[in-house]
Parts: structure tokens; sequence; C-alpha cells
């Protein structure tokens, strides 16, 4: 699915005409480009945390669980909390 929007983003092609040329249904086109990017708004980040005035970092989870930790924590730990 990737490689099929990069080669359409690629081609200059409007949507109509790649999917023609290449006899894909214009809707699974539209839906393949909309999913990548989601896919591609979707890939993780990280912000820099200043230690000026950072009492610790605080992780609240949907389901009401907070933690509250201390402003050095290991990246890899902070991540694996984040990830659950």
């Amino acid at each position: 699915m990737a490689a099929i929007v990069q080669d359409w983003q690629a081609s200059g092609l409007s949507q109509v005409e790649y999917a023609r040329i290449h006899d894909y249904k214009l809707a699974t086109l539209r839906y393949w480009i909309s999913r990548h990017r989601e896919a591609s708004n979707n890939q993780p980040g990280f912000i820099q945390l200043s230690g000026a005035g950072v009492q610790g970092i605080h992780i609240r989870y949907p389901h009401g669980v907070e933690l509250i930790l201390p402003c050095i924590v290991p990246a890899g730990l902070l991540k694996s909390l984040i990830h659950i």
C-alpha cells in the first residue's frame, strides 16, 4: 500500500488518472492514501523536557491510573511506560 501511494505521488498524475492506468478502483486508491497519511502523522515523536521548574513527569492512563516519576528517568523505561 505505501509503495503504491509513493508511486502515485511521484507520478504527478491525478488520483483518477493513476487509478485508471493501474486498474485500481478510485475509492480503494483514496482509502490507501488516507491510511498512508494517518500512518505518517502517527509517527512516534519525542519532545525535549527541561529540568528547570519541572517537579516530575506525570503519566495519566485512560483508565485513571497516574504515575509520578522523578525528572531523571531512563528513556527506555519512560518509553515502555508510555506504550503500555
